[in-house]
């Protein structure tokens, strides 16, 4: 009996060991990403790849030096949706911008494919280096990519405003005020119902999950435009934080995700927010298949979604780019806007859940299996401590 027991033991053992060692690579992977800069001049270096590039004593000027010309531009960043993006302009004699460009970013690649497709850029051409650069106020905002935009009209305020200072002008500063409109109140009841759906009277709980499914698809997934994604999640984890008075609802959102994993103890996204697993669902109704998913799959399903989590996650943390090895489809279902892999993925999964249940949170999701993953620990250092807790009990006894 001890024979049969060794390799289930050393097996046990050797899984332990394996996850201890992989989480220890993550971490290592966010320190050393953290402790990389890239200065500004690498990034013009490849915007202007035959100029020499010179810093200026202003932070955000510089001196490019062509074949035939000196001429200044002006760089700055500042917070997007799912990461920093950096803006590159030149002034006219009369201190207006002209020939902005997008200079590099970790944003998601899908949001910034909309801002510069709905070409955003040009409504800050002509605008003057005193004026407020406000979405809403001066900048006429688009829809779908609300932070993306916010963080290029700042970078480019940041920038402008420097030069005002340095030449004594004065610049409009306008408060930012708080962002709250009718998506943000719709995801606020939408969260409402998901936590407290068992004090609902019995005749409004038979709604209950239809309700939240319209409410997920039509404004977390279309409207708002705020699914989750590893990528969106792992630049919170970076330490990319935007401005919550510019868009409050990705704070709602992950704020009931934290709450359901350390309160209850459940993945209230995956289960009821997620836009994604509702129209999976829906597809899968509408089908009327129900096909198993085969043994081998469903045996090492987990260890493919670990796998894939953690690449994704190591590459994030060592390029401290969130986007880099995102391959959730989205962003392409509800803005309609893709890149690379996803083109594929999307209607892989969408195929996939007209025949299987949930097909892709059971068998490709990599943000599902980190939530849940997250749930498992809670429950087992709930049990550590309750164990604790009720060992001096247990002596007395």
């Amino acid at each position: 009996m001890n024979r049969a027991r060794r390799p289930s033991s050393s097996r046990k053992l050797a899984t332990k060991l394996l996850g201890y060692l992989s989480l220890v690579a993550l971490v290592g992977a966010w320190w050393f990403g953290y402790t990389q800069s890239t200065p500004f001049t690498d990034a013009l270096h490849t915007h202007f790849p035959s100029a020499k590039i010179t810093e200026t004593p202003l932070e955000s000027g510089f001196d490019v030096k062509g074949d035939a010309e000196i001429y200044r531009v002006y760089a700055a960043e500042a917070q997007g949706y799912g990461g920093p993006l950096s803006v590159v302009f030149a002034l006219d004699t009369n201190n207006k911008v002209r020939q902005l460009e997008l200079l590099d970013h970790v944003d998601t690649p899908g949001y910034v494919v909309n801002v510069l497709n709905q070409r955003f850029l040009s409504r800050l051409e002509g605008k003057v280096i005193t004026d407020g650069f406000a979405i809403n106020h001066d900048v006429d905002g688009i829809s779908g990519a609300t932070l993306t935009v916010v963080g290029i009209t700042d970078a480019v305020r940041k920038a402008a405003h420097e030069v005002a200072t340095d030449q004594h002008l004065t610049a409009s500063v306008l408060p930012v005020a708080w962002n709250i409109g009718l998506p943000d109140f719709l995801i606020a009841v939408l969260i409402a119902l998901v936590l407290f759906e068992r004090h609902l009277p019995a005749t409004l709980r038979q709604y209950h999950l239809v309700t939240v499914g319209v409410l997920s698809v039509a404004v977390v997934g279309y409207w708002a435009n705020m699914a989750l994604s590893v990528s969106s999640v792992s630049s919170f984890l970076l330490g990319y934080w935007p401005d919550p008075r510019q868009n409050p609802t990705i704070y709602l959102i992950l704020g009931t995700v934290v709450v359901g994993i350390l309160w209850l103890g459940k993945n209230l996204y995956c289960s009821h927010l997620c836009p994604f697993h509702h129209i999976q669902r829906w597809a899968h109704k509408l089908s009327g298949n129900n096909w198993p998913i085969p043994d081998a799959i469903k045996k090492h399903s987990v260890d493919i979604i670990n796998v894939l989590l953690w690449i994704s996650l190591m590459l994030i943390f060592l390029s401290r780019n969130p986007a880099i090895s995102g391959y959730e489809p989205f962003s392409m279902l509800f803005s309609l806007d893709g890149v690379g892999v996803q083109w594929y993925i999307l209607p892989l999964a969408l195929f996939g859940s007209f025949f299987v249940k949930d097909f892709w949170c059971r068998l490709l999701c990599p943000l599902g299996r980190g939530i849940n993953y997250a749930v498992a620990k809670r429950q087992s250092v709930k049990k550590i401590l309750s164990s604790e807790l009720d060992a001096p009990k247990r002596r007395k006894a």
